[in-house]
């Protein structure tokens, strides 16, 4: 199965694995919606990936349309302009990219709650009401897809990381429902785990990630590769990277008493 798609909306397209994704779909002729916070960044992007772009699609040889719309997804009334753009009839979406995380890492008891819960607003609820808003005008159409980027942190016991793997579990268990519950509508829907990507992610999490190895790390232009052809493939999930599936699938094997245990030992090698 290979899927091209007309026109995207990505969140979290400003950096990282979502910028990567713009960058990709631009260069397949895809044309773009692009969120995020800063509208700096996005004009930025826009203006790269915009005219006199260089595109696989002869058709579109000037370059792709990029439309950008500055949200900020832990405000609801924010997130409420991107589900009426994916509902819009007006040059409609046919591919959502949920691409839009962040996480706060260290000791539970000690994270600001009101960070915490913009945490699960963002890899949450914006998750969820973005995938519910691209389905309805999806299944409509019959046609469609959404990406939506979890993390193998979801599949793992992570102390001084629980809120945000948490979410991860949430998003990786609703993709995979809705992988088979949207099927018969034409609409696909992959959740891309990735494991350690060299983003922003971990400066703004301020998660101390010096003792990683650098085998055990990807770019994000790798993980937003592997993440399209997993969908465009109709995949219910993927995780980047060869080492990365032997952890995942080893994680996914091991008994709960034995994630647990190894869970304890990460944090004491964090508090040393």
């Amino acid at each position: 199965m290979s899927l091209r798609w007309n026109r995207a909306l990505v969140t979290g397209a400003s950096s990282g694995i979502g910028r990567e994704i713009a960058r990709q779909l631009a260069a397949d002729g895809t044309d773009l919606v692009i969120v995020a916070r800063d509208e700096q960044r996005l004009t930025e992007l826009a203006a790269e990936l915009g005219p006199d772009t260089d595109v696989t699609d002869h058709d579109k040889s000037n370059g792709v349309d990029v439309e950008i719309l500055v949200a900020d997804l832990t405000d609801r009334t924010q997130t409420a302009l991107v589900e009426q753009r994916l509902e819009a009839t007006d040059h409609p979406i046919d591919l959502l990219v949920n691409n839009a995380g962040f996480g706060k890492g260290g000791p539970f008891s000690e994270n600001d709650r009101d960070i915490a819960t913009d945490v699960l607003e963002v890899n949450m609820v914006a998750v969820l009401r973005l995938a519910h808003a691209a389905a309805n005008a999806m299944e409509e159409r019959g046609r469609g897809g959404i990406l939506n980027i979890s993390s193998m942190a979801g599949d793992l016991v992570a102390p001084h990381s629980a809120v945000y793997s948490a979410t991860k579990a949430f998003v990786t268990s609703l993709s995979e429902s809705l992988h088979a519950e949207l099927a018969p509508h034409g609409v696909v829907v992959t959740a891309s785990l990735p494991g350690m990507t060299r983003t922003e992610f971990q400066d703004r999490a301020e998660v101390d990630v010096s003792d990683i190895p650098d085998v055990a790390w990807q770019t994000a232009a790798e993980v937003a590769e592997e993440s399209l052809a997993a969908l465009a493939a109709n995949k219910p999930r993927i995780v980047p990277g060869r080492l990365n599936k032997v952890l995942g699938a080893a994680s996914r094997t091991l008994p709960t008493a034995a994630m647990r245990i190894a869970g304890r030992q990460a944090m004491k090698r964090q508090n040393h």
